[in-house]
């Protein structure tokens, strides 16, 4: 008995089994009562009369009032005789049957699709060879082995055919060998099998490209032949089963020219990705894109749930993003979440996801004995005494050695009750493999539901995400809630009401960062680990944290506690006003909720002799609370009308939107707690309290349209156009109309392409010009036309009335009340290409983005003013680049996979900007942005007769230069190296020697699957980047003996012994930054390519399943962030470069999961 439990974890036999199935059925009859929808089979109900009607117009009919997909032959349904038809509430089986009695037609019904067939003639009445026929048999399957119900199997060139039963399954009687048959069905390409067989199996692979799918744009859909702009759409499918926690991480490397980058948050558990659209979009601004999800604008993609996520288009150009103005004038990001079904029984599908991470990059520490020799190489090389007296350094040997088995000791002086630490410490330790775990864990948990009735459907999702942070002391840990639920129900055959609301709730727990002694922040707190010395000890001799560790900080030194809700209801009404004639109305609510306290403890250490003291920078202790308030309303209203007449297509649709924001936040803190146990604002009595407000209120209003015209599918027109005004203007600049217009050419439908179209079966030529408004720039400046008076509290000023000082108000800056919209205008060319029965997809696009009326610096005025000069749009930026992408699928055998490949660029030059003299500190016009200043290296110096024939230094460092020092290139020829004016017209020695900016972006995804196993790589990274790393990161050391750090990369210095060294020499004192200027040697290649996840998984064959009475079983194992090929330095992610590379370091993770359908 203990053997057979064991084997089973500890459950008795059946459990799991009965388990499930009371699983399932718990889930379903919860979903049905709160739903009270039941489930549904297809069986449909007709009402039609009609006198005289065509076969064509019944199915029509049926159609549309079932829902059905209605195949049949217009040939043989042309000439039919025309009937009366009463049919009230008739079955579609009746129906059917009496349409077609007495004709040579029949038909079959699978799942949503009817066919109407011709009837198999009697084997006598069809003129055959009796020779060699047979009887065949057969059945057919898709890719996966799975059954295709509804499949037409028939002999070429004759009229008999067959549909395929529901296990796939069929018949055809007399059937010459050597004959051949045709298999088809919807969605799959056509098959010719020869018959050598009496029983056979036939595969069909999917379509890989159907030009009739349909792409979701802005406010609508279109056909992806009918598409003019500049849009891509990835499916829901590409983003789900990876252990990431925002979608926005899930989006890397998907689309070509969708920049998703690390921002300085970096790895952390709460951390977000700053998203960009075609590059440069200003200045100082990020120029985000505009998220619209399930057609409301403003979403936030980091509260969603990725497995939600059904399909997401992005809107590259001003033509496509047009109709929503100044909300997007650098792109739009369109995400539909998943919906329910109609006519099908509750789906109930289940994913989870169990990971374990690594910490990837981080630098790695010189020993200590190392570390207290250069740094005294260091000190001596800048005339100052050795920082590392000897017998501190033996003490490190004996440590090192094992003879001494304490990390520190006491001070022998009996007047210093303390322990050794930084520069008299023995310890051996690397502070980033003390402060970092080996591993953390995460988990996510995905439950769904849906199905829907004749009249409604239903889509229920709620999902729960963990992530373990890689602090090892004073744990951080990230996790959100979300739920989801998207209803429709037709009220009437002319009204459809949807209803669709969602909550999440973010929840981030970390360490208080002490800013007296960490300096705060995650930034601050990667200094802090690198700049403690590894002498300190982590403990002292009697167990304890040392107090130098700054370990009791983090671990007992109070909490930072962070709560983000976010709640949306959106009502909806579709109404069908006429045939093609369709109106929308819709009102959205969606708020966020975000609450921070922070709590700062009172620590104390414990001395040799067992007394304590306060930690530093601990007292008093305090407590203080940050909360938000943002709510949002949007209201939509739009109508839309299309009419085919004849060859040619007409549609139109305008609308009206008003978009309000309202902001409200409080701040409020203060110190002497009377107990860190009960931390709050009310068990606080300082006596300088901290309390500040901030409210804010923001709307917009527009008016939009679209027209779109083709003919024949052939030649394509749109027009997009938006009227927007927004409440930060004034009224004379506040309103103004941006225009899209796009066309297309389907150079496949022309009657000349015929011929190639056998290897190019699809062909179109793009063009697009638009243009968008951008308020963005002001930012939180919700107010730039109101003059603003400035105020201090009385504590903070520094005049004196009456003897005591008082509070006080400045008088405001100037305003500019002719300060409007930047206008963002783009034109794009793009060309759309299918091969080789669509195996191989292209799309290439080039582009180039003009922003204007950026807000710059105003003229210089004199100071007699008293205040600054208003702001002033004056500014201007251009930004050309182009996208390639490229998708491949096929089958060997049994074997099927594909690759799909995204490729972009982009460069930006600022083409307008007041700096009439030229100055290289700021921007200027001509300007390449990321571009980098420096001084061309010509090497190390290596003796004295080298530096005295080399030209003079002096205006870089007066110091004196020695073997070991950076030899700067004289490029103005002048015989002095220097930064010259540091104007355009006179840089000096210095010249442009690379460009930070992110050039030849790619992304390649792999996949292929056999026989239910299925394996996907996706590889990402970036072809040319440079970068100037200015940190103690890179360099080392840095002039300050307290700033500076030493990792195994600063190993290789110049030293007399070791002149080939590739760092110059160390000089502890600002005598160090002549070697570390700007410079060719120290340029850093920041390009990597970095295999971002692979994946392998196996869905359980479908006869297994079922005997669980589960629909599919698809395990799978995952691992992020695998490998990394850069030429980076190694101290460093090539992905985090920004902060110095002082940024919270990302992970690798080893995931597995499970996802199961009921």
């Amino acid at each position: 008995m203990y053997k057979n439990y064991t084997k089973n974890f500890c459950m008795p036999p059946g459990y799991v089994n009965k388990f499930l199935v009371v699983m399932k059925l718990t889930v379903v009859l919860l979903i049905a009562t709160i739903m009270q929808v039941s489930a549904v089979g297809f069986a449909q109900r007709i009402t039609y009369q009609k006198k005289n009607a065509s076969l064509k117009q019944v199915l029509n009919e049926i159609n549309k009032q079932t829902g059905y997909s209605i195949v049949w032959s217009a040939k043989k349904v042309k000439n039919l005789p025309t009937l009366d038809v009463d049919f009230r509430n008739a079955s579609l089986n009746d129906v059917l049957d009496e349409c077609l009695k007495n004709q040579d037609l029949t038909y079959a019904i699978e799942d949503k699709m009817l066919v109407i067939l011709a009837k198999e003639k009697p084997l006598w009445n069809t003129p055959l060879s009796f020779k060699n026929l047979i009887d065949l048999k057969g059945k057919v399957v898709d890719e996966n082995g799975a059954p295709l119900p509804g499949a037409t199997v028939k002999v070429k060139g004759g009229t008999s055919g067959v549909v395929t039963s529901a296990d796939g399954s069929f018949t055809l009687t007399g059937v010459n060998q050597g004959s051949i048959i045709l298999v088809s069905f919807l969605g799959y390409n056509t098959q010719e099998v020869s018959v050598n067989s009496s029983n056979m199996v036939i595969k069909l692979v999917a379509i890989t490209t159907n030009l009739d799918d349909v792409v979701v744009v802005a406010y609508g859909s279109q056909k992806k032949t009918r598409l003019t702009g500049a849009i891509a759409q990835i499916s829901g499918k590409d983003l789900q089963d990876r252990p990431v926690a925002r979608l926005s991480q899930a989006l890397q490397g998907q689309v070509a020219n969708l920049n998703i980058t690390q921002n300085t948050m970096g790895g952390a558990p709460n951390s977000t990705q700053n998203l960009n659209i075609r590059g440069y979009t200003g200045f100082n601004n990020a120029g985000s894109p505009l998220i619209v999800v399930d057609g409301i604008q403003g979403g936030d993609i980091n509260s969603i749930n990725p497995d939600d996520v059904e399909s997401i288009s992005v809107l590259k150009d001003a033509a496509s993003a047009a109709i929503y103005g100044s909300s997007a004038p650098y792109g739009v990001i369109l995400i539909v979440t998943k919906k329910g079904s109609k006519d099908k029984a509750p789906t109930i599908s289940y994913n989870n996801n169990v990971s374990m991470a690594e910490v990837i990059n981080l630098p790695k520490m010189v020993n200590s004995l190392d570390f207290a020799n250069i740094y005294n190489e260091a000190f001596a090389n800048a005339q100052r005494a050795a920082f590392f007296d000897a017998p501190t350094i033996q003490r490190i040997k004996d440590y090192q050695a094992g003879i001494l088995t304490t990390e520190t000791i006491q001070n022998p002086d009996p007047t210093r009750n303390e322990y050794f630490t930084w520069n008299s410490g023995n310890a051996n330790n690397d502070w980033f493999k003390v402060y970092y775990k080996d591993r953390a864990y995460s988990q996510q948990h995905n439950v769904s539901v849906n199905g829907g009735s004749t009249s409604s459907t239903y889509f229920i999702g709620a999902g729960y995400n963990s992530r373990g942070g890689m602090y090892n002391y004073g744990d951080d840990k990230y996790k959100r809630y979300n739920l989801r639920a998207n209803i429709s129900s037709d009220v009437t055959n002319w009204l459809t009401f949807n209803l669709r609301g969602t909550f999440s709730r973010q929840l981030f727990n970390s360490p208080n960062l002490y800013a007296g002694q960490t300096g705060g922040g995650d930034q601050a707190y990667m200094h802090q680990i690198a700049r403690k010395f590894p002498t300190v000890p982590v403990r002292d001799p009697n167990g304890r944290f040392s107090n130098a560790s700054n370990i009791l900080l983090h671990e007992e030194g109070g909490r930072n506690n962070q709560i983000t809700d976010q709640g949306l209801l959106s009502g909806e009404f579709n109404f069908k006003l006429a045939k093609g004639w369709t109106a929308t109305a819709n009102y959205t609510f969606d708020a966020q909720y975000y609450d921070q306290t922070s709590h700062l403890k009172t620590l104390y250490a414990f001395l040799p002799d067992g007394s304590q003291t306060t930690v530093g920078g601990t007292t008093p202790n305090s407590f203080s609370r940050y909360n938000e308030r943002n709510q949002h309303e949007v209201v939509n209203v739009f109508s839309q009308y299309e009419k085919q007449f004849d060859d040619h297509y007409f549609s139109i649709l305008g609308g009206y939107v008003s978009d309000y924001t309202g902001f409200q936040a409080y701040s409020a803190s203060n110190s002497n707690l009377y107990s860190d146990n009960i931390p709050s604002l009310s068990t606080a009595y300082g006596t300088t309290p901290s309390l500040s407000d901030l409210v804010r209120k923001l709307s917009s209003q527009g008016a939009f349209g679209r027209i779109n015209y083709n003919y024949k599918e052939k030649y394509l027109l749109e027009f997009n156009a938006r009227y927007d005004g927004t409440s930060r203007f004034l009224e004379d600049v506040r309103w103004k109309l941006y225009p899209g217009v796009s066309v297309g050419w389907n150079v496949d439908k022309e009657s000349f392409f015929e011929p190639v179209k056998k290897y190019v079966n699809s062909l179109k030529f793009r063009g697009s010009y638009g243009e968008l408004g951008d308020q963005v720039f002001l930012d939180l400046n919700y107010y730039p036309f109101y003059p603003s008076l400035g105020t201090a509290r009385a504590t903070s000023t520094s005049w004196l009335f009456g003897g005591t000082q008082q509070a006080s108000v400045s008088l405001p800056g100037l305003v500019n009340d002719q300060l409007t919209w930047i206008t963002s205008s783009t034109l794009n060319f793009g060309v759309d290409a299918a091969f080789f029965n669509n195996k191989l997809n292209a799309s290439f696009d080039w582009y180039i983005r003009k922003a204007t009326d950026f807000a710059g610096p105003s003229a210089a005025l004199p100071a007699l003013l008293g205040t600054n000069p208003p702001t002033v749009n004056n500014s201007a930026i251009k930004t050309k680049g182009w996208e390639l992408s490229l998708t491949w699928r096929d089958r060997i055998g049994e074997v099927s996979y594909g690759l799909r490949t995204m490729l972009s660029d982009y460069g930006a030059k600022v083409t307008r900007y007041p700096n009439p003299t030229g100055l290289l500190s700021t921007y200027y016009q001509g300007l390449d942005m990321g571009e980098i200043w420096g001084y061309s290296t010509v090497g190390l110096f290596q003796t004295a007769e080298e530096i005295a024939a080399a030209p003079s230094q002096s205006l870089i460092s007066t110091a004196q230069w020695t073997p070991g020092d950076v030899r700067y290139a004289d490029l103005n020829g002048d015989g002095k190296i220097g930064p010259g004016a540091s104007t355009l017209a006179d840089p000096g020695d210095r010249k442009v020697i690379g460009n930070s900016t992110p050039r030849y972006s790619y992304g390649i995804n792999a996949d292929a699957s056999w026989k239910g196993f299925d394996m996907q790589v996706f590889v990402q990274g970036v072809g040319k980047r440079d970068a100037s790393i200015t940190s103690n990161y890179f360099w080392g050391i840095v002039g300050d003996e307290w700033q500076s750090s030493l990792f195994t990369t600063h190993l290789d210095r110049w030293t007399p012994s070791t002149p080939n060294g590739y760092y110059p020499k160390y000089y502890m004192s600002g005598e160090n930054g002549k070697n570390t200027q700007v410079q060719t040697r120290y340029l850093q290649n920041a390009a990597y390519l970095r295999v971002k996840n692979v994946q392998l998984g196996y869905t359980l064959k479908k006869n297994l399943v079922e005997r669980i009475k589960l629909n599919k079983v698809r395990f799978y194992f995952s691992v992020d962030n695998l490998a990394t090929i850069t030429k980076f330095t190694e101290a460093l992610d090539p992905e985090l470069t920004m902060s110095g590379g002082k940024v919270y370091p990302l992970q690798r993770s080893y995931s597995a999961g499970v996802n199961v359908t009921f």
